[in-house]
Parts: structure tokens; C-alpha cells; sequence
């Protein structure tokens, strides 16, 4: 009773993007009339995902003879690329694989649980072999990804996410189904953070004031917000919980981390949520002293990414990002592949961040191609940040320290973001030049077709009325152009001259089509006084 009023509620607040549930028939005779899993979409393997997982920017060859501050800022569309990998194919599968397997003994639907259980009594008691209760799994699938800033594990789980609707609306059944829950941990590591923002987070899907009326209770207690954050993941059937950025467990005070992964664990274990954390490889090291958190997160693997190994793998995403070139040279990278795994190390953000800047600066520098010495200098300017993290990587068994070391850590994520704000930053300050000297450019044309027609007689404010006019309605518009296009709205002789509008015109087209002004080549026919040269 309780839901069905809290989701008419919810009904008449829900914000827009919320799709009403379709079912399908399940494919599993375990999962049929579940709803939470006759909503979602037909699960779908990694390789056959791999057209549409992918984030593949357009290129064509004509767009090679667009300018070049065109070209750059076509660019700026690898700040979303996105390759897939044969290596993460198990993550991909997997995120579909344990909403469903977390919503198998969920059915909201099921009912007369306690009558089986005296049905299976009174059986076994008249001499039937059978469980009197119907075993589930002690806890929900639940897996860690832990990997190197960089190698795209928000990513690749935020994609894999997108495959799934975030809610729906049952209204057959009277509740909104939450398929998916995405948080970070917080900085500093605190579970009391953490609870608020996935209360915040349901009330922006839902519409809903759970965090208000939760967080501004006086005095709340952690054990009282883990309550409410239970009761109302249970009411919504959450299917997966994933939070990233778990090493800033490392930063909680006190018992903080306890706390945290008990959290997770109870989650997975009582209310049969799976749960997905992800973490750099700090993390590694205090989920594997927390025994019982690392086997209950870790019940379905661990899974453990690293930087591409200058293999077959690292060949082929050079192979597949060569494509994305706009300079007027393209290149084949995979000749240039040492140079990039020295300067990128294989971390795949730097290695798409240094093929944006190369090419940047090969279009801006007007060499139109990416060459081992470009890719160096480009490196060694826009690199500073994440240097020292290279270097360690470069020498991990005399740097193994300092690569889980938090500062170092930090250091090298705030490198790899202002790497990205560099790539956008220069696009935009070739564009802003380029604009300002097309506007120097324009305004001049303008005064260049002001003073032609000035000079054959016309009155000043007519011509200056004419020529605003044109310029405005074509700012592009060359001098040559608008003194035609003006003579030719004249139909009488202009004052101080015999000459007909049809001759002046004719001067001016003459002089156009063999690349002379207007005011040189009536200058020339002894219409007008050349103008002085400046001294």
C-alpha cells in the first residue's frame, strides 16, 4: 500500500526522459513474469556491441579542404572517442550479465512465499525428499574494476551502462524500476556523503525529496540514512549500484573505511544489490586487507587494467585512430608507434590527447603532418603535468612507490584534465584569431568600396547607406563586388561625369577579372584621382 501511494506521488512529479515499461518475453524460464527483467532490453554479448559500443567521430576526405581552423576544431570530436577493446569485452559483458542475475530472485510479483514453505513442510513430512525452503544466493553478483588513471574505466562502464534505461515506469504495477545508480565516492571518503548523494541522486531521477526530508533531520545518524537508502533502493529495485573512484577510501577518518565496505557488503548481502566499484590501484591494496569486503565485492572478479602493452592490442588502436586525421598529410601511425608508446606510455587518454595536440599544431604550424620530432616537441610542452608519473611507469621497479602514492596520483589526474583543457583551449584561440582577422578583412573591403564610389561622384550618404547595407545582409563581400553590384542599381550618369553607368561597370568587371581595384582601374581610365600613397 505503502508504494503503490509513494509511486502516485512520484507519478505526477516524474521528470521527462522516464519511458513507460514495453516487456518482453524473457529468455530464461527463470525470469519470466519478472517484470524488473521482462522491462529491460535483450542482453546483448560485448562482440556483438562492438559497432555500436564504440564512439566514432565522422571524417571525410573533403574535409581536408576546409580551413584550417575548420579542420581544428574537427578535432575537438576525438575528445569522445572511444575504441573498444578485446580486453574489456569481460567488463562490458558483465555489467548486463549481473542486473539481470541481481533481479533473478527479486520478482516483486512473486507472492504466497510462506504457503510454499508450509506446502514443502507438510510434503516432506509425509516422506518426500525436497528443501523445505527454496535456496537464493547469499549475495547479489557484484565485481571491482581497478586500473590506471586513463586507461578509460569510467568510460567503458558508463558506456556499457548506456545500454540499459537508467528508470522505468511500471504503471501496471504501480512503482519506478531504477535499473542503474552511478556515484563517486567522495573525496574525503565519507559514508554519511556517499548516502546523501544516492538520495540526491534518486530524488533528480524520481522527482522525489528523499534527501531533503532524510538530510535535514537533526542529528541524523549514519545507521538511520543506511536505512532510508535500503528502503528506498528496495522500493525503486535497484538493479546496480557502481561507485567509482573508491580509493578515496584511503582518506576517510577513523574507522571510515570499515564503515564504507561494510556498507557495500550489506548491500549486496541483505538487500541482494549488486554493486561495482572502481578504483584506482590504491584501492587494490585495501580491499585485499578487508578480506571479507574483497570476496563479497570481488564475488564475480576483480578485474585489474592496466596500460596497453606495446602489442598487437596497442597496434591495432593505433591502427584504428590513424583514420581520425584532418591534417592535409595523414600519416600512417603505426610508423610512428614507438614515439607514441614513449611519450604516452600506453595510457589511452594521453595517447588520444597527444594525436589531438600533434595534429593541432601540425595544421596551426602549416606543416600539415604528424612527424616523430612534432610528437616529441608537443610532448615535452604539454606533457609537464604528467611527466613524473611517466617516468615511474617507464622504471616501476625502482618508482613501485611512488605509483599508488596519493599525491602522485592526484598530480597525474589533475595532468591528464588540463591536457584536455589545452586541446580545446588552442582550438579556440586559432578560431578567435581567425575570426578577428576576417573582421579586420571585411572592414576594410568595406572602406575600400566607401572610397571607389566616393571618388566617381557619388553622394556620401547614399554610398554609405548602400554599402551598410550590403555588407550587413553579406559580411563576406569583397570591394569589387559591392562596387558592381551598386553601379548597377544606378540607372543616370553620375555627377562630375559623362560616363555612363553601363561603362563603369564594365571598367570594374574588367578590372575584377584581372585581379586589379576598382579605384586603381578607374584611376587608370582618368575617372578619378589615384589615391596619395602614404609616406
Amino acid at each position: 500500500m505503502m508504494e503503490t501511494i509513494m509511486t502516485r506521488q512520484v507519478k505526477t512529479l516524474l521528470p521527462l526522459g522516464v519511458p513507460k515499461a514495453i516487456y518482453r518475453p524473457a529468455d530464461l524460464p527463470e525470469h519470466a513474469g519478472n517484470p524488473l527483467i521482462e522491462a529491460l532490453p535483450q542482453f546483448h554479448q560485448a562482440t556483438e556491441l562492438f559497432e555500436v559500443f564504440g564512439r566514432f567521430p565522422k571524417i571525410s576526405d573533403d574535409e581536408r579542404n576546409f580551413s584550417p581552423s575548420t579542420r581544428m576544431l574537427a578535432v575537438l570530436r576525438l575528445n569522445d572517442y572511444l575504441e573498444p577493446l578485446p580486453s574489456q569485452f569481460d567488463v562490458i559483458d558483465k555489467i548486463g550479465l549481473i542486473v539481470r542475475a541481481g533481479y533473478a530472485h527479486r520478482n516483486p510479483l512473486k507472492k504466497g512465499y510462506a504457503k510454499e514453505i508450509i506446502k514443502f513442510y507438510r510434503e516432506s513430512m509425509e516422506g518426500k525428499i525436497q528443501p523445505i525452503y527454496m535456496s537464493k544466493p547469499s549475495t547479489a553478483p557484484s565485481f571491482a574494476l581497478i586500473g590506471d588513471s586513463g586507461v578509460g574505466k569510467s568510460t567503458v562502464i558508463e558506456r556499457a551502462l548506456s545500454f540499459l534505461p537508467v528508470t522505468i515506469l511500471h504503471e501496471k504495477h504501480h512503482f519506478i524500476q531504477v535499473v542503474w545508480m552511478k556515484l563517486e565516492c567522495p573525496q574525503d571518503g565519507s559514508l554519511k556523503q556517499l548516502l546523501l548523494d544516492l538520495l540526491s541522486k534518486l530524488d533528480s531521477l524520481l522527482g522525489t525529496s528523499y534527501c531533503q526530508s532524510s538530510g535535514n533531520a537533526r542529528n541524523i545518524t549514519i545507521d538511520r540514512l543506511i536505512l532510508d537508502v535500503a528502503k528506498y533502493s528496495v522500493m525503486h529495485h535497484l538493479g546496480v549500484l557502481v561507485i567509482d573512484e573508491i580509493q578515496n577510501l584511503l582518506d576517510a577518518n577513523g574507522i571510515g573505511q570499515e564503515k564504507m565496505l561494510n556498507f557495500f557488503v550489506t548491500f549486496a548481502n541483505e538487500l541482494k544489490v549488486p554493486v561495482v566499484v572502481v578504483g584506482t590501484p590504491r584501492a587494490l591494496g585495501m580491499l585485499n586487507t578487508t578480506l571479507r569486503a574483497a570476496r563479497r565485492i570481488g564475488d564475480h572478479g576483480t578485474y585489474l587494467w592496466g596500460r596497453l602493452p606495446c602489442d598487437d592490442e596497442w597496434s591495432y588502436f593505433l591502427g584504428e585512430l590513424e583514420k581520425y586525421q584532418w591534417t592535409l598529410h595523414p600519416v600512417q601511425l603505426t610508423e610512428l608507434s614507438s614515439v607514441f608508446y614513449e611519450q604516452t606510455q600506453g595510457i589511452h587518454a594521453l595517447i588520444v590527447k597527444l594525436f589531438q595536440l600533434s595534429q593541432l599544431q601540425a595544421i596551426r604550424d602549416g606543416s600539415e603532418r604528424i612527424t616523430e620530432e612534432l610528437i616529441k616537441d608537443v610532448a615535452n610542452d604539454k606533457f609537464k603535468l604528467v611527466a613524473p608519473m611517466l617516468d615511474a611507469l617507464r622504471n616501476p621497479k625502482k618508482n613501485g612507490k611512488k605509483l599508488v602514492d596519493k599525491i602522485f596520483q592526484d598530480l597525474f589526474i589533475d595532468g591528464i584534465n588540463k591536457i584536455g583543457i589545452d586541446v580545446e583551449r588552442e582550438v579556440k584561440l586559432v578560431t578567435l584569431k581567425e575570426q578577428a582577422l576576417i573582421k579586420k578583412q571585411m572592414s576594410f573591403e568595406r572602406v575600400r568600396a566607401i572610397s571607389t564610389l566616393m571618388s566617381i561622384g557619388i553622394d556620401q550618404d547614399i554610398i554609405q547607406q548602400a554599402v551598410t547595407s550590403l555588407f550587413d545582409a553579406q559580411p563576406t563581400m569583397t570591394c569589387n563586388y559591392a562596387v558592381k553590384t551598386i553601379l548597377k542599381s544606378f540607372n543616370e550618369s553620375l555627377t562630375g561625369s559623362q560616363i555612363s553607368t553601363g561603362n563603369l561597370m564594365e571598367i570594374v568587371k574588367t578590372a575584377a577579372a584581372s585581379g586589379i581595384s576598382p579605384d586603381t582601374a578607374l584611376a587608370e581610365a582618368g575617372l578619378v584621382t589615384p589615391a596619395k600613397q602614404e609616406s
